[in-house]
């Protein structure tokens, strides 16, 4: 017997984590291999943990932090530092690279989706961060603003590139500062697919910020639904006074 869709009805799947594996076997063998393949990873870089640990001791990972890949995260020495929060999950799409003396901090049962985060100076997120596919969270600005600026940077950066086949073209080395302002993410808040939010910006406990939204700086309150570009608060969530609210 199959329900309208055509998956078995709730009865009639196992409830066993035995079950479970032997049901995705038979009848989703797609999926099974996905979530296999998905498990080893977090696994191997369980078991590379301790090891590569020691050879990046300015990243400190609370307990029960399942991170499928290690190569996501980087923390440049010597001053750099990336902490992430007990219990949460960083998937093979994340990046976190901390240069300089940037520092990016992830608090508790934080479900990192897929993030690039780059920070010169300081990102910090709170408890129960939720963050769908391809957000981008920087708090510098990487190239500067004058062509000509920028056009120094750009020669200055082929000539040093390694490596390299020929004599480079240019010699000049060009020194860019980096400017940027410190990002703050409240607690629980949830980033939308496709959400880019840059330096200075500043988003309360429990906010939203939709998909596709991009915030280039600025404050926005508790429970705000943030939308648009520049992102703009559209709309402020209401109290839940549902059972188990302490109301």
């Amino acid at each position: 017997m199959s329900s309208v869709n055509g998956s078995l009805p709730t009865s009639a799947k196992p409830t066993t984590l035995p079950g479970k594996v032997l049901w995705l076997l038979l009848h989703r063998p797609g999926e099974f291999l996905h979530r296999a393949r998905s498990y080893r990873s977090f696994l191997g870089a369980r078991i590379r943990l301790p090891f590569w640990a020691m050879r990046n001791p300015h990243v400190r990972l609370g307990k029960n932090v399942r991170i499928q890949r290690l190569s996501s995260l980087l923390a440049e020495k010597p001053r750099a530092r990336i902490e992430i929060g007990d219990h949460s999950i960083v998937p093979g799409e994340v990046s976190l690279g901390a240069y300089g003396e940037g520092v990016i901090h992830v608090g508790v049962c934080g479900i990192l989706g897929g993030v690039r985060i780059a920070a010169r100076h300081e990102v910090r997120i709170g408890d129960r961060f939720v963050c769908s596919w391809n957000v981008f969270i920087q708090d510098f600005d990487p190239h500067p603003p004058i062509p000509e600026m920028r056009a120094r940077q750009t020669e200055a950066t082929c000539s040093n590139f390694r490596p390299t086949y020929a004599p480079p073209p240019y010699n000049e080395q060009f020194a860019w500062a980096f400017p940027g302002k410190p990002i703050i993410i409240g607690d629980d808040v949830w980033v939308g697919a496709n959400s880019t939010i840059l330096k200075g910006a500043q988003i309360g406990d429990g906010c939203i910020v939709a998909a596709g939204a991009v915030i280039p700086g600025g404050t926005f309150p508790k429970r705000s639904v943030i939308a648009g570009n520049p992102g703009r608060v559209v709309k402020t969530l209401e109290e839940y006074r549902g059972p188990g609210s302490g109301s």
